[in-house]
């Protein structure tokens, strides 16, 4: 996959479905144009199934994923602000 300087950003909470969560990332891996990095925010804590697949992702991308984490979930708002600052490019999907 080729490459571009955009980052990808999402937002994942507890309450998302795992297979959901392997779709949304399948998907933006089997882009033409893939992302130079795509930037996680965990909003609060996650469960153990959508960690493991967090955890897959990342071990066979490596590099890919930057993640950011907090205690508590405050909403996809807060969560996308938190989130886009730790985006490297200008670009962000």
């Amino acid at each position: 996959m080729q490459h571009w300087p955009y980052s990808f950003l999402l937002s994942i909470y507890m309450k998302e479905q795992p297979q959901y969560l392997r779709e949304a990332l399948d998907s933006i891996l089997a882009q033409t144009v893939g992302p130079s990095e795509i930037v996680m925010v965990k909003d609060g804590p996650l469960t153990l199934e959508l960690d493991a697949v967090l955890d897959e992702y990342d071990s066979a991308n490596p590099g890919l994923f930057k993640f950011v984490a907090y205690d508590e979930n405050r909403g996809l708002g807060y969560a996308l602000s938190r989130g886009i600052l730790a985006c490297s490019n200008e670009i962000v999907a």
